[in-house]
């Protein structure tokens, strides 16, 4: 999380070609790792290209619509890879291992997993229009009704399930906090520390050291 945190910022200040295409390439790598279901990428992959040739087109250079197509997803990326290569069991009990308090602790992991939920309910919507015979990539003056409308209230009864179910649990911050699996400094923790280390310290070294 912290390391979203750092890569969104940093993300607006590059410009260097090379230092985005280092931030971003390492953000694609840790994509593969995600089960993103193929037309979803083609939808993202036709977008993409479609804003970077009219970004071309309108600026009349390409160098510039290049990088920001780059950007876009520098900025776009960091929050999804992240949260969906990390499981909310540890996650949240790194949080709680931070003494930060509680209820900060529940809105972080709250809106962490936002991001995933969103994209399957997203598909799931879309896929119960197509049971419906409305294929919604060819009727896009229906994505309001058809998609955004569901969506809102998909979230709306997720935060009422995640307020009841918090109620019934006797949920309450100001009680001390217990885990059957205390969390602990691995080696793997060191691991990616370095290499979080080695991967700002190389984009500063393309973008600035050079």
């Amino acid at each position: 999380m912290a390391l979203c945190f750092v890569l969104i910022p940093v993300a607006l200040f590059l410009k260097q070609i090379s230092a985005m295409v280092a931030l971003v390439g390492v953000l694609l790598l840790l994509l593969v790792q995600i089960r993103i279901p193929p037309l979803l990428l083609l939808y993202s992959l036709v977008t993409l290209s479609v804003f970077t040739l009219f970004s071309g087109w309108f600026l009349g250079d390409w160098y510039k619509a290049v990088f920001s197509a780059l950007r876009l997803l520098a900025i776009l990326l960091p929050a999804p890879v992240l949260a969906m290569t990390t499981p909310p069991a540890d996650l949240i009990r790194a949080l709680q291992a931070t003494k930060l308090p509680s209820f900060l602790t529940l809105s972080l992991m709250l809106i962490w997993r936002f991001f995933p939920l969103m994209q399957q309910e997203l598909r799931r919507i879309w896929e119960a229009n197509q049971l419906r015979g409305i294929d919604l990539k060819y009727r896009p003056q229906q994505w309001f009704s058809g998609l955004i409308v569901p969506m809102v209230f998909q979230m709306v009864a997720y935060a009422d399930e995640v307020t009841i179910g918090l109620q019934t649990r006797g949920y309450s911050p100001t009680a001390p906090r217990s885990s059957s699996k205390s969390i602990r400094w691995q080696p793997t923790d060191t691991l990616f520390c370095i290499m979080v280390i080695v991967y700002l310290g190389l984009i500063g070294y393309l973008e600035w050291g050079r």
